[in-house]
């Protein structure tokens, strides 16, 4: 009788030749499962880690993500920290789709993590899964951990669309120096999916935070006024004001988003 690992082998072999569908594969490994949860899981584990020669880690996620058994928790678990950026989307996106809160929890967690795309993949999995996901995110960006671990999440926020870039902007306006850095370096990196409207609040935030003299909002609304470029014509007058400043870097910071601004 063949062995579970020959088992599982032979099934993501046939299933790469293409004479076993991935839909099969799936109702094979709910079968196994049923018959030994924690052997299964423990086995497919390890060939994520280690799969057949022509079989990518990517394929068997795949197929357990399609048998929707909650026995492979901890696979989707252990996929969120793979180094391959794509097995780390697919896993974080899975635990999404569970919905529970054990798996809101361990995204939550890893908003922190060491590696740059299990943080990225944890935040995006929140804001697409859970209603309260971009409040979650949000906080986090707002908090007080370093600078590299909260861009993860901007950059996760301004990326889920419309809300997202409102919530950074909103953060830009609020005159508060949480979040003020990294939400400004991500809208930076996101200027062409900025409409007039949200120029415009830019622009206000710029004001506003000039009126306060607060050097940090200036200085990264500058910033995000520099990557706006042709957008950001006919707000050259609001600019130059900073360009006159006595403070060296906001007058850097001026002079550069002007030379970028004008044609």
């Amino acid at each position: 009788m063949s062995s579970l690992k020959e088992k599982l082998n032979n099934m993501f072999l046939k299933v790469v030749a293409g004479t076993v569908t991935r839909e099969e594969g799936a109702m094979l490994l709910n079968h196994l499962a049923k018959e030994d949860p924690s052997a299964t899981a423990e086995e497919l584990l390890n060939l994520v880690d280690a799969p057949p020669q022509g079989v990518y880690p990517k394929t068997i996620l795949h197929m357990v993500a399609l048998a929707r058994n909650k026995a492979f928790y901890e696979i989707m678990a252990a996929g969120l920290l793979n180094k391959d950026e794509d097995v780390s989307m697919m896993s974080a996106q899975e635990l999404a789709r569970i919905k529970s809160f054990e798996a809101r929890n361990l995204l939550t967690k890893n908003l922190n993590h060491d590696t740059p795309h299990v943080r990225k993949a944890s935040a995006s999995a929140l804001i697409q899964g859970f209603p309260e996901g971009l409040d979650i995110v949000k906080r986090h960006v707002l908090g007080d951990r370093e600078p590299e671990l909260r861009f993860s999440s901007a950059q996760a926020i301004v990326e889920s669309g419309r809300k997202g870039v409102e919530a950074l902007l909103a953060i830009l306006g609020s005159g508060s120096p949480e979040g003020l850095d990294v939400s400004a370096d991500a809208l930076a990196d996101s200027a062409e999916e900025l409409g007039a409207g949200d120029v415009q609040k830019v622009f206000e935030a710029l004001t506003n935070a000039g009126d306060r003299e607060d050097r940090a909002s200036i200085i990264g609304l500058l910033r995000v006024v520099a990557s706006l470029r042709d957008k950001a014509r006919g707000f050259e007058g609001f600019i130059q004001a900073f360009a006159d400043s006595p403070f060296e870097q906001v007058r850097s910071e001026a002079t550069s988003a002007l030379q970028k601004i004008r044609p």
